[in-house]
């Protein structure tokens, strides 16, 4: 076989395992790009609801416990509860976000195939 032939093939090769990469890596960006847009939409369609019944709930426990201090601290100590449990979650949110492996497997083929073409260059 001739070395252009031989070249040929190569860029064909090299040129089909891009193209096959970038199939996947478009098939992986859809899906993740679902995934979070379906989260979002439930979060989004139920947060009034939530946030509705979470108000009367912390009125209501300010109100009680005007019983036994002053109105405006128990305003301002269900205030700070709130208020530090809501840094919590965002924070705990945020990390279960991050943690989300974006692109997983486009990224593991891709390093597959490097691997394997500098395999190639290291025979003899």
């Amino acid at each position: 076989m001739a070395l252009s032939t031989q070249l040929r093939d190569v860029v064909d090769g090299f040129s089909e395992l891009t193209a096959q990469h970038i199939r996947l890596a478009r098939v992986e960006l859809a899906d993740d790009a679902k995934y979070v847009g379906v989260r979002v939409g439930v979060i989004a369609a139920l947060a009034p609801l939530i946030l509705v019944g979470y108000g009367f709930l912390c009125v209501a426990l300010a109100l009680a416990l005007r019983r036994v201090m002053a109105a405006d601290l128990a305003f301002l100590l269900v205030g700070l509860v709130n208020l530090i449990g809501g840094v919590i979650g965002i924070v705990l949110a945020a990390k279960q976000l991050g943690a989300r492996n974006v692109m997983h497997e486009s990224v593991a083929a891709l390093e597959a195939s490097s691997t394997l073409l500098t395999r190639g260059e290291e025979r003899p």
